[in-house]
């Protein structure tokens, strides 16, 4: 039976100035205690991921946080003044890990406010505020690794197969769709020629099922990567895959570069309400190479970060925004699909029950580098309150900007121009290949 994968976040580790600090002691302290007290209370049924067990001189520690956030099936995060104040990584991760709570509503997630040093109140302002963590998931008031474990253990109750280890993370179900294609479309004396390639003086996995499962972990396990080894593996795997499944395999991979973090700001926006600003210079960038039917590279490739593993997903631009009408004009004529005998009721009636993800997309040339104006931005509110199904994001150009109104929030961390051009020339590549091989 697998371990459960427990992950702790935190900002305990202590550091040189904080010898006489009898605060950032005791956090230390505290967060070792815990450890110690999951192992007690669960043994071999738990594996516990905390850094200062798990990464060791030489590790590529960003690299294996990245995959202990991914793989994780339950998580804590301890949040300590300084966790709250002065560290972007608790961030990051608390993004990861709420966007993971908000995917998935059996992913056990565990906001822990240590006594005098965080409180509800603090989740609920600026940053962490765009997260929507909820006062219910929260353990509060504690002191004690004791009182961790007790609010953790009756809330780990319900949730039978994480226990027993059958739960499947997000990232665990990619893998085994990748190691499907792999298996059932590569010959074994293919992934072996494929394996001294790419792992050279390397010792051969034993199965056919091991060299899938390694190859699987190579594609995905570093996203800004991804694109690069796909072509590298369908490239020198012959006989080919059935170009159905290689473009499956392209689907699977082709927006792992995007920052998890950002893209799970995206799915929290529909809660609190407030629209969002993107930075990129292809956010709408259409290309008849990429795909039929897709004219928002970057933007796409976000929203398939934020909501994985789904095709529902309708973006709506808008070209006018003169006024709140006009706006809600053009969301309305989605909606009515060209049919003239609906109402004005009954097609609001149709978005405000649309299943699916939604996303209406202000680009940046409707205010040409300005900007947006704050009365377009009290107009998009006023249709999220109507409606409550789409999420507004605005394009903002190549840099995020400091001057936007209160009631939009920038997706964090901002795109790199450089990785955004980089994994848009190596997606144009990876479709090339597809065609040159498969013609």
């Amino acid at each position: 039976m697998a371990a459960l994968k427990l992950f702790i976040s935190h900002s305990s580790r202590l550091r040189p100035a904080s010898a006489d600090d009898a605060e950032a002691q005791a956090n230390w302290q505290l967060l070792q205690d815990t450890c110690k007290a999951l192992k007690a209370e669960y043994s071999d049924k738990i594996e516990i991921l905390v850094d200062y067990e798990g990464l060791h001189p030489g590790d590529d520690w960003e690299r294996r946080l990245n995959e202990w956030l991914a793989e994780c099936h339950a998580a804590i995060i301890l949040f300590s003044r300084r966790a709250l104040d002065g560290s972007n990584w608790v961030k990051k991760e608390a993004a990861i890990l709420s966007w993971r709570a908000q995917l998935d509503p059996d992913f056990p997630f565990f906001p822990v406010l240590l006594d005098q040093q965080s409180s509800a109140e603090d989740l609920d302002k600026e940053f962490f505020g765009t997260l929507r963590i909820t006062r219910t998931q929260c353990i509060t008031d504690v002191t004690t690794a004791q009182q961790i474990l007790g609010g953790i253990k009756p809330k780990l109750k319900d949730h039978p197969a994480i226990l027993r280890g059958t739960a499947k993370t997000p990232f665990e179900q990619l893998l085994e769709a990748v190691e499907s294609v792999i298996v059932e479309q590569v010959k074994l004396h293919s992934l072996e020629q494929l394996w001294r390639l790419l792992f050279p003086a390397t010792t051969l996995p034993s199965t056919h099922a091991d060299y899938a499962s390694a190859l699987a972990r190579h594609m995905l396990n570093e996203g800004e990567k991804s694109l690069e080894r796909f072509q590298a593996v369908l490239n020198n795997t012959l006989p080919h895959p059935h170009r159905e499944r290689a473009e499956e395999l392209l689907k699977f991979v082709r927006a792992l570069w995007v920052d998890a973090g950002a893209a799970g700001q995206i799915p929290a926006a529909r809660s609190h309400g407030k629209c969002l600003a993107l930075n990129g210079n292809y956010l709408a960038h259409s290309d008849s190479e990429l795909a039929h039917k897709k004219h928002f590279f970057t933007l796409d490739r976000y929203l398939e970060r934020a909501w994985p593993g789904t095709a529902q997903i309708r973006v709506i631009p808008i070209s006018d925004v003169s006024s709140q009408d006009a706006i809600q004009g053009e969301i309305r004529k989605v909606y009515a699909r060209g049919l003239a005998h609906l109402t004005n009721e009954q097609i609001d009636q149709r978005v405000r029950n649309d299943q699916w993800h939604v996303v209406v997309f202000v680009p940046a040339t409707n205010w040409a580098g300005e900007a947006p104006d704050a009365r377009l931005v009290d107009g998009l509110q006023k249709l999220q309150q109507l409606y409550r199904t789409p999420v507004f994001v605005f394009g903002v150009g190549a840099q995020l900007r400091d001057d936007l109104p209160d009631a939009v929030e920038s997706l964090l961390p901002e795109l790199s121009l450089e990785t955004e051009s980089a994994q848009l020339l190596a997606e144009l590549d990876a479709r090339e290949l597809l065609n040159n091989i498969y013609g």
